[in-house]
């Protein structure tokens, strides 16, 4: 490095400082060589290695390796190595004070980066056996991950102020004692954290909604202890993290992404008003266009079914439409033929078990948008449209006798 310091002497602007210099320009070096490096490992792994030569045969084993972004990271170990490089090439004999201290930084480095490539690995696993129905790999893997964290810091630390690392496990008893008694809300808040966004429950703008704590609305802020939420009433209530670990919530994230949001209410049925189709009813019913067809065909299944039992004398013999039935068939072709239903999803309509209420027919589809106004717009045109033809098929909606109508009866009991 003579010869650098040859030409800073040359530089009048730099006389009276040629070391300080030199060691300027050996630190800007160094940045742009491992920049360079990083940017040029970061371009060939992404570009490179992911699209031509990791082409695994299991679709699993390739998302992950990519999400991980595993190559990249096997690229810090090629970068120290050029660090190495660079801190002897530049620096060699000349400056035994900033080439020990270089040294000692490149180690830990290199322990940075093995830690990092472990976790990684680690990260690739976890993707992999995450959904394994069998064993829960991916809860043990979690817990090997903090393992080799916890330690692999201590022992980063360790080297970096030349202790053993023995010297920060026994004084980690008495600290963690007082810790946990002063800070126990931060602890458990930053344990929570931790895992909120180690396993992706939680992000800023996602939809939550927690009935104990009367959450429902966007996440506004997460902090080391709480999680901030925009109430769609415009309140904002903070929710300690840890409750969001203890507890359930519900984040309809998916349902977001998904493009479509549930449709799942029930109309209750008046029992008293179930009964058979006659002739006159079923010739009625099929002017409906959305139900012509269906019963057309169930009428001549049912003759070829009937006319080997005696169902003129007695209709418990045979088989026959009846007007729940036949307008749950309504209801399912009407549901699948409206344009804002998402047929790519389950859409149908089922009986629930009967109640005092009467009998539940629910229905059960997905609106094709995640807009709040407008499912609520689709979800009422359903209901006021088949709340208004049940009446054609002889039916009637269950309900409670009003205080009104107690009235009218007591008034006419009285006259």
């Amino acid at each position: 490095m003579n010869w650098l310091a040859h030409i800073l002497n040359n530089i009048e602007i730099m006389q009276g400082y040629p070391l300080i210099a030199i060691e300027i320009l050996i630190f800007v070096i160094l940045l742009f060589f491992l920049s360079l490096t990083a940017f040029v490992l970061r371009r060939i792994s992404r570009k490179y290695f992911y699209n031509k030569l990791i082409q695994l045969k299991d679709p699993h084993w390739n998302k992950a390796i990519k999400d991980t972004d595993v190559i990249t990271t096997i690229g810090y170990l090629v970068l120290g190595f050029v660090f190495v490089f660079g801190v002897d090439f530049l620096l060699a004999d000349s400056y035994p004070t900033i080439t020990r201290i270089m040294s000692k930084v490149i180690s830990v480095y290199f322990q940075i980066s093995i830690l990092i490539l472990l976790n990684k690995m680690l990260g690739v696993l976890i993707i992999v056996n995450a959904s394994n129905p069998h064993v829960p790999l991916k809860g043990i893997l979690q817990f090997v991950k903090i393992f080799f964290n916890f330690f692999g810091i201590l022992i980063i630390l360790a080297f970096f102020i030349g202790k053993e690392p023995t010297y920060f496990i026994s004084a980690l008893g008495l600290i963690a004692s007082i810790l946990l008694i002063v800070f126990k809300d931060t602890i458990l808040g930053l344990t929570a954290s931790w895992q909120l966004a180690m396993n992706k429950m939680l992000y800023i703008g996602d939809w939550i909604t927690m009935p104990q704590h009367n959450v429902d609305g966007e996440v506004s802020d997460i902090s080391l202890t709480t999680v901030s939420v925009k109430n769609f009433d415009n309140t904002i209530i903070s929710v300690p993290a840890y409750d969001l670990i203890s507890n359930s919530f519900q984040n309809w994230k998916g349902m977001q992404e998904s493009g479509a949001r549930r449709i799942k209410r029930a109309m209750f049925i008046d029992i008293q008003s179930i009964k058979f189709l006659d002739n006159h009813m079923i010739d009625r019913l099929k002017k409906i266009e959305l139900i012509k067809d269906y019963l057309m065909a169930k009428e001549n299944e049912l003759k070829e079914i009937n006319a080997k039992h005696d169902v003129k004398s007695n209709m418990i013999n045979g088989m026959g439409l009846t007007n729940i039935g036949t307008f749950r068939v309504y209801c399912e072709a009407y549901v699948k033929s409206r344009t804002f239903i998402n047929l790519k999803f389950t859409a149908m309509v089922r009986q629930l078990p009967t109640s005092a209420q009467g009998l539940p027919l629910e229905i059960y589809c997905f609106a094709n948008t995640t807009d709040w106004t407008l499912y609520e717009k689709y979800q009422s045109d359903i209901f006021d449209h088949l709340l208004a033809v049940m009446e054609e098929f002889d039916l009637n909606i269950f309900q409670e006798i009003s205080g009104n109508l107690n009235n009218v009866v007591g008034k006419h009991t009285d006259e």
